[in-house]
């Protein structure tokens, strides 16, 4: 499938500044208004659905169509049954799912059939700021100030956004953590929380917006100067006279609200961008073989296959809706997006603490501490997370403890036992022995590869075939709410060392040790959601962007040939050929970023789509993985470009390069999540990435024509050492053969290799 999408917009700005300078206060005020009209254009609802018709071949994503034990090879491992399933489906034509995306306008009335879906929306921001900088004495500067600003929320020409609601309570909205919330406390008392949802038209409301205007985004910020002139004594000696400057602050910075969550998610909701869905054709909640939908390859089987039973089936036209509008079960919606009503402007907590020191030879040197502390920052969670914390009112048993027995039989080629969660909650779709074997001989990848939210939406098909209650609700397959509350940290030590000109040389090196946390790590726009949204924490950890070391320096120097020194000339053309000359260069080194060891994006169920990819695990140090040959691609048996997993031992047969010295055994010091104990997905204990290091450098002349024209000649060597830079391979053990496999080369932008690149110049000054 491809997309299409348009976004134009423009903006509409006020900006007035009135400084006045009065005795020791230097006073600044000012405001900043700007109206941002836009029109976002697309053809799709990001996954699922385009505006012309989609057929899909596949097993055990959607989580409805699913392959059963009997229709895999004997002896098939578990992290290669989900790639077997895929093929299985594709080579076979199983559809899994038919969809269109219908589109309608502000009245709920369906445009036909290809129509694109368009919002025009119009945002508002307004700031307003006060600063006084305060010369207290000579040696003393105190700056104050408080800026206070709002954004509104979109509103769309047409009205066409909806909100979701309970439809039970009368359709009152709903805020996404009460859901959450609500739904976590039935299931750790064994209830079942699963209202009818409807979408409710923004006009239809009582609100006036999507989500509340944050009124609260006030900004203070306070920051001080000290330049001692201590003369003599040891205070002499470390400050110097007027040779050191101390300073310090501490403010708040606000987010500006981007388009995706205050354009583009409120026009994705249901009614004005509807996937129309059919998913597995063929499939029904009862009867052979079982819970969820399986297949087989006998005639009149329960699934759909393409060239066997007619041609594609298709959804059912769009007709025009009524508020509020109900998505029907099963899986009337694919996937909904939606803004939680109480939306908060992500903002930064910034602290900073520095000493500046002049030193001889027109060296300037700094140390720091730099802090950053996000809070309110956009993350999403999904009403359709897994409740791994239900329990079993009869047994006492959560399904996290059931599954996490299950789970570790089948890892370990053990039997597997009965389990009472199993037992009391999930029907029987085999029609003989117990409802665990059942669910393990259908659900077998599901089990050993962690993909809670499959399995839980086979037991979910299952109990609605039994006319019981789900786990979770099937009037949509997920529900994506964009919230406020996550969280990050950053503390950086920095220290600098730079000069300004010392015999034609001038030079910066700076070097940052730094620690950055978070959790989830998307930004604004990233379309991912927790591991769990009942436990954000889970997923807290080293940011994907944290590189706890990084060195930079860069440099400047006129070469001493034909000035006045013992190289100097008389003769005018040997210091034109000597003069001139001069020299650059840049190195950068850095410490590599943390990687996960990974086998699901459902660890904990965090849904289906956009769930992020947990880790696993650690048994031993993370220095001793492996047999000690961590981080390093110490492994080498060759070069070459095939698998070289866990045969690439230090007597192995594969080729190229691994991260590990045995990933063989690297595989086995890594275990996976278990649900019911474990509390991080593996975020708190990751690999340390491949390291960076590079040297840039130039080489040039610059010759004086006349008084008036230059000629500048350069040689730029871009990575002059010719120093490859590995990307970091894969950790994913479901993939064996290419787990720690080094073989891809960091390519720097604009360029399309990696390797030396040498670039001539030549250039006119006048």
């Amino acid at each position: 499938m491809h997309a299409t999408r348009r976004f134009t917009t423009a903006t509409n700005r006020y900006v007035d500044n009135l400084t006045w300078i009065k005795g020791k206060h230097n006073i600044v005020t000012g405001g900043d208004v700007r109206w941002l009209p836009t029109i976002h254009v697309r053809d799709d609802k990001v996954i699922g659905s385009l505006n012309s018709l989609v057929a899909t071949l596949d097993a055990d994503v959607s989580g409805t169509l699913s392959i059963p034990t009997a229709n895999e090879p004997p002896g098939l491992s578990s992290s290669d049954a989900q790639r077997w399933d895929r093929l299985y489906a594709a080579s076979l034509g199983l559809v899994d799912s038919v969809g269109i995306l219908a589109v309608r306008d502000g009245n709920l009335n369906p445009k036909p059939l290809g129509a694109s879906l368009i919002a025009k929306t119009t945002l508002r921001s307004y700031n307003f700021f006060i600063q006084d900088s305060w010369r207290l004495s000579q040696s003393f500067t105190l700056t104050y100030g408080i800026s206070y600003g709002w954004q509104t929320t979109p509103h769309e020409l047409n009205g066409q956004q909806t909100m979701v609601a309970n439809h039970d309570a009368g359709d009152q909205i709903i805020d996404g953590f009460q859901y959450i919330q609500a739904k976590e406390q039935a299931a750790l008392a064994g209830n079942f929380y699963d209202p009818t949802l409807s979408y409710v038209p923004i006009k239809n409301s009582g609100r006036s917006d999507v989500f509340s205007v944050d009124y609260g985004d006030v900004a203070p910020r306070l920051a001080a100067a000290w330049n001692p002139n201590f003369h003599e004594g040891m205070l002499g000696r470390m400050f110097g006279d007027r040779k050191t400057v101390v300073r310090a602050g501490y403010g708040i910075a606000y987010d500006r609200v981007n388009t995706v969550q205050s354009v583009i998610i409120p026009m994705l909701g249901v009614g004005f961008a509807q996937t129309i869905n059919l998913s597995t054709p063929g499939c029904t909640f009862s009867g052979t073989p079982g819970p969820g939908c399986n297949v087989n390859t006998t005639a009149g089987g329960s699934s759909f296959r393409v060239g066997v039973d007619g041609q594609i089936p298709t959804p059912p036209a769009p007709t025009a809706l009524q508020s509020p509008i109900v998505p029907s079960v099963p899986l009337g919606e694919i996937l909904s997006f939606q803004n939680n009503p109480e939306f908060k402007v992500g903002r930064a907590h910034m602290v900073d603490f520095t000493i500046q020191r002049s030193l001889p030879g027109q060296m300037i040197f700094e140390i720091g501490y730099v802090g950053r502390f996000g809070r309110n920052l956009p993350a999403s969670i999904n009403f359709n997370s897994v409740p791994y914390m239900f329990k079993d009112k009869v047994s006492g048993q959560t399904f996290g403890q059931a599954f996490d027995a299950v789970a570790t039989a089948i890892r370990n080629g053990s039997p597997v036992t009965a389990q009472p969660w199993f037992e009391n909650l999930v029907p029987n779709g085999c029609g003989s022995g117990t409802s665990t074997a059942c669910l393990a001989a259908n659900n077998g990848s599901a089990f050993a590869n962690d993909n809670l939210s499959n399995l839980f939406l086979s037991m979910d098909f299952a109990r609605a075939g039994a006319g019981l209650t789900p786990f979770d609700n099937l009037q949509v397959l997920e529900l994506f709410m964009r919230t406020s509350r996550d969280k990050s940290n950053y503390n950086a030590l920095a220290v600098t060392l730079r000069n300004n000109n010392w015999h034609g040389l001038f030079f910066d090196l700076n070097y940052t040790f730094s620690k950055s946390l978070d959790t989830v790590g998307a930004v604004q726009n990233a379309a991912e959601y927790y591991s769990s949204s009942y436990n954000p924490h889970l997923d807290y950890g080293p940011s994907f962007f944290n590189r706890p070391n990084v060195f930079n320096a860069l440099f400047n120097y006129d070469l001493p040939f034909g000035g006045s020194h013992r190289l100097s000339s008389n003769n005018a053309a040997v210091k034109r050929i000597l003069g001139g000359w001069f020299t650059a260069g840049i190195v950068r080194v850095s410490s590599g970023v943390p990687n996960l060891v990974t086998v699901s994006g459902q660890t904990y169920g965090g849904g289906l789509d956009f769930g992020i990819t947990a880790g696993m695990l650690p048994t031993v140090p993370i220095g001793s993985i492996g047999g000690g040959g961590v981080n390093g691609g110490i492994c080498s048996s060759g070069a070459g470009s095939g698998g070289n997993g866990p045969n690439c031992t230090p007597k192995g047969t594969g080729t190229g390069l691994n991260y590990f010295s045995n990933p063989a055994a690297a595989i086995k010091d890594f275990r996976q999540v278990l649900i019911a104990t474990d509390t991080n997905d593996g975020r708190n204990s990751p690999l340390p990435g491949l390291g960076f290091w590079n040297v840039d450098m130039s080489l040039g002349k610059t010759t004086n024509i006349t008084e008036r024209f230059k000629l500048v000649f350069s040689a730029d060597f871009f990575n002059i050492f010719n120093h490859v830079n590995f990307l970091d391979p894969s950790f994913d053990t479901t993939n064996p053969s290419t787990f720690g496999v080094i073989n891809t080369q960091l390519v720097p932008a604009d360029r399309i290799q990696g390797s030396r690149w040498i670039q001539l110049g030549l250039r006119v000054n006048f």
